[in-house]
């Protein structure tokens, strides 16, 4: 015969509520400290190192695969992914960072693109950062060729893996178009609008050159930024009356 408690709950099920509620408060103390503890490492793994050991010890293992455990576990690898994706871009961000050339954001994108394979952004800001900016073209292409393997669908991660092909080969004529639907997309990072300014200029585009760069100096968030577009405005004003007109 079922024994039953209240309401007709089994007494089994009764004693193993009431043992859940008792331990309900040390497992939320115990859950809240492993995400302190997990918040510290991650802030501490994804922040500069010294200069002495960054080029020998380019991603700590253990936090890596501490983050990806807790992100599967959990079932928020997307949230998760997110969150991590924020501390990515203020490490690329951080002009402290620069020292070693931003020796370890080729590992943070792609654990990224782990936690969060079709968040397309990840591979189009870490590609052109990479590509364009840091001049480390294998790491953008592997970066890049992973994403299309996780988003066959998404056409622009292929356009740019061939812009950054023609990339030594100076065909701009088939950059610029490539370069210009990415800084028209609202998540365009602001390093992309930079390198087609800068483009716009190397091809004597003076006019597109200085347009962009206003818009640049409007928008900018960073003292840093204000000053480069305005030396850089600066520079081209300089430059037209000899070069006024595109070509």
């Amino acid at each position: 015969m079922d024994k039953s408690g209240e309401k007709g709950i089994p007494l089994k099920d009764q004693l193993w509520y009431g043992k859940a509620l008792r331990w309900a408060p040390a497992a939320l103390v115990l859950f809240f400290i492993y995400q302190a503890v997990l918040s510290d490492r991650l802030d501490s793994w994804v922040h500069q190192e010294t200069f002495q050991y960054s080029k020998t010890q380019r991603m700590d293992a253990k936090v890596s695969s501490t983050l990806r455990a807790a992100a599967f576990l959990c079932g928020y690898r997307v949230l998760v992914g997110h969150v991590f994706w924020i501390k990515v871009i203020q490490y690329y961000g951080d002009v402290e960072n620069s020292v070693d050339r931003y020796i370890k954001l080729y590992d943070y994108c792609s654990l990224a693109s782990d936690l969060n394979p079709q968040f397309v952004s990840i591979y189009t800001y870490g590609a052109t950062a990479l590509a364009f900016h840091l001049h480390r073209i294998d790491e953008a292409t592997m970066l890049l060729e992973k994403g299309i393997r996780s988003n066959p669908r998404a056409d622009r991660l292929k356009y740019l893996l061939a812009a950054i092909g023609y990339q030594h080969t100076e065909r701009y004529d088939l950059i610029i178009p490539v370069l210009e639907e990415e800084a028209n997309r609202p998540d365009a990072p602001p390093i992309l609008v930079n390198i087609l300014a800068n483009t716009y200029k190397k091809v004597g585009r003076y006019n597109d050159a200085i347009k962009l760069w206003k818009k640049i100096l409007t928008n900018a968030q960073t003292n840093d930024l204000k000053i480069e577009a305005a030396r850089k405005l600066q520079e081209l004003y300089g430059m037209k009356p000899n070069n006024g007109t595109n070509p």
